[in-house]
């Protein structure tokens, strides 16, 4: 009896080694599996792209009459550039945006509210307002104007939205020489680009000045050049009060000035 007991003791015993060997092996042999399908996903997450980016179904180029550029130049000016106006008074930025449907009119105009909250950048605020309008026209078949050339997050909030056509005033370069490098710096620090791609799936994108040099000279090029030159002196005067003041304003916590 004793025998069996002791026999039968040894078997239960050197079954649940052998389990227990099996469990740390299957541990072991998923751990290095997680390992290797880790290492390749970090080597193609890192692999630089190659080639331009192709895309199947691009947006078309982003084109405007001299109707619509004067129409663009009035809706910053008269609706926008106040707004912004009153908000660097109270600390926030000169970015601003506006909403237009498919006639170029006015939807909702907005700017800067960043010292209500850090993600209320010119254009993030202004889809804020947007959102809330009633029986408003779909995004696809809007406009979405912007004082400035939205940065990362901005550009993909537009995305995200449904805006699928984006007009801007001022490029990268001038942003930057404004004293805000951030929306060039971040696209370069996170994703090793110079910048995003103006033509994709998802939306076109073009600048206002740009598409005024590209007119043919004459009375309509001269007004609109016009227009832009008093518009610009108003955003230096803008960025220089904004600049001057921030580091005396209690309300401006701001990760990026």
């Amino acid at each position: 009896g004793r025998t069996s007991f002791q026999h039968v003791g040894a078997t239960m015993l050197l079954c649940a080694s052998e389990k227990t060997a099996t469990s740390v092996a299957l541990v072991l042999g998923a751990t290095a599996a997680a390992a290797v399908a880790w290492q390749v996903y970090l080597r193609r997450s890192t692999r630089p792209l190659k080639g331009p980016l192709q895309c199947q179904q691009c947006e078309p180029p982003l084109t405007a009459s001299t109707a619509v550029l004067r129409r663009l130049l009035e809706v910053i000016e008269k609706e926008i550039l106040p707004k912004t106006t009153e908000q660097v008074a109270a600390g926030n930025k000169v970015f601003g945006a506006a909403v237009l449907d498919g006639a170029f009119d006015t939807v909702v105009a907005d700017t800067n509210h960043e010292t209500s909250c850090p993600l209320y950048h010119g254009e993030v605020y202004t889809i804020k307002q947007w959102s809330s309008v009633a029986n408003k026209p779909s995004a696809a078949s809007s406009i979405f104007l912007s004082t400035h050339e939205p940065c990362c997050m901005c550009i993909s909030a537009i995305v995200w939205s449904g805006f699928r056509k984006c007009y801007y005033f001022f490029p990268y370069e001038t942003t930057r020489n404004q004293g805000i490098p951030h929306d060039l710096k971040i696209m370069h620090q996170l994703w090793g680009v110079e910048r995003y791609v103006t033509r994709n799936e998802f939306c076109a994108t073009a600048g206002i000045l740009e598409l005024i040099e590209s007119l043919p000279s004459g009375p309509d090029k001269d007004e609109l050049q016009a227009t832009a030159r008093r518009i610009n002196a108003k955003y230096n005067d803008l960025s220089h009060k904004y600049h001057s003041e921030k580091g005396h304003n209690a309300k401006n916590t701001l990760a990026f000035n």
